[in-house]
């Protein structure tokens, strides 16, 4: 009795420990590059970057790449990471990891307590988006890495501003003018000529009248009121004709893809080390 009572007390134990977590890979440098996306030139001037950024503001950055997760998730063990390596100083909380894993074509950025306020999770999530992703994405994983470090050094000194998205342009006030006037003609001119007997020349008319009034305009915009034409006669001939008709909307869907490729190795530093920081699971996570 006893025998089984132990028994189930360490199989219980087993059950709750993960046996099959993760390790935290040695802190080597300020770039620890296991997944080789840095050719040594790069790493090392990004390396230089990231220890003159420290010099100045005391702030410790560390780039961590890496093949796989091996099933684990990703923030889990990015705080994991930040904390293990206690990036940052004690008291201030000033460290910054960015985990870059090409096998699951995920990044992150773990902020410290200290920094959340400036690298807050928005701005982190704006940097993986428009620095990050979009060179992963074309093949370009140091750009990338480098790009998103250089983002976030440059968030902390206050000299990083996103790019903003380009607003659409909108059609000049003539172009609207012309385009109202096309229809109206096209759909009132070709309605009433298809009102009668010459229904086929009804649909001509609309679309030549609709072409040459929107002409001024540009090629593209004549072409869109020639066609909204003969759609506004057919529309009222159906109309006329008592048949009901409905229009339904149409949208689109994208997606990406891309690999990684191979390049230098861990930069390392004899006398680099976390400073005590501590993390409490701020940032944002990406995907590309």
């Amino acid at each position: 009795m006893p025998y089984t009572f132990i028994s189930s007390l360490i199989f219980s134990f087993l059950l709750s420990v993960p046996l099959l977590a993760l390790d935290v890979p040695p802190l080597s440098g300020r770039i620890v590059d296991l997944a080789h996306l840095l050719p040594s030139d790069v790493a090392a001037s990004l390396s230089s970057e990231l220890e003159e950024h420290e010099r100045k503001t005391g702030n410790q950055v560390v780039v961590l790449t890496l093949p796989s997760l091996e099933g684990e998730s990703l923030e889990e063990y990015s705080h994991r990471v930040a904390t293990t390596w206690k990036l940052g100083q004690k008291g201030t909380d000033n460290g910054v990891l960015l985990l870059i894993v090409p096998g699951e074509r995920r990044v992150r950025i773990e902020a410290g307590y200290g920094l959340e306020g400036v690298l807050t999770d928005a701005r982190s999530a704006q940097i993986i988006r428009h620095e990050i992703v979009p060179r992963f994405r074309a093949g370009d994983f140091a750009g990338g890495v480098t790009a998103g470090a250089k983002a976030i050094m440059g968030t902390i000194e206050g000299s990083y501003v996103a790019p903003q998205a380009q607003p659409r342009r909108a059609p000049s006030n003539g172009a609207v003018e012309s385009l109202f006037i096309a229809i109206l003609i096209g759909a009132f001119v070709g309605g009433a000529l298809m009102g009668g007997r010459l229904k086929a020349l009804g649909g001509i008319v609309s679309g030549v009248l609709s072409f040459l009034i929107a002409l001024p305009t540009g090629l593209v915009m004549a072409v869109i009121a020639a066609v909204l034409g003969i759609l506004g006669a057919l529309v009222m001939t159906l109309l006329s004709s008592g048949v009901r008709s409905g229009r339904g909307r149409t949208g689109w869907d994208g997606g990406w893809g891309g690999g990684f490729g191979g390049g230098g190795g861990i930069s390392s530093s004899d006398t680099f080390s976390g400073g005590g920081g501590d993390f409490g699971g701020g940032g944002a996570s990406g995907r590309w």
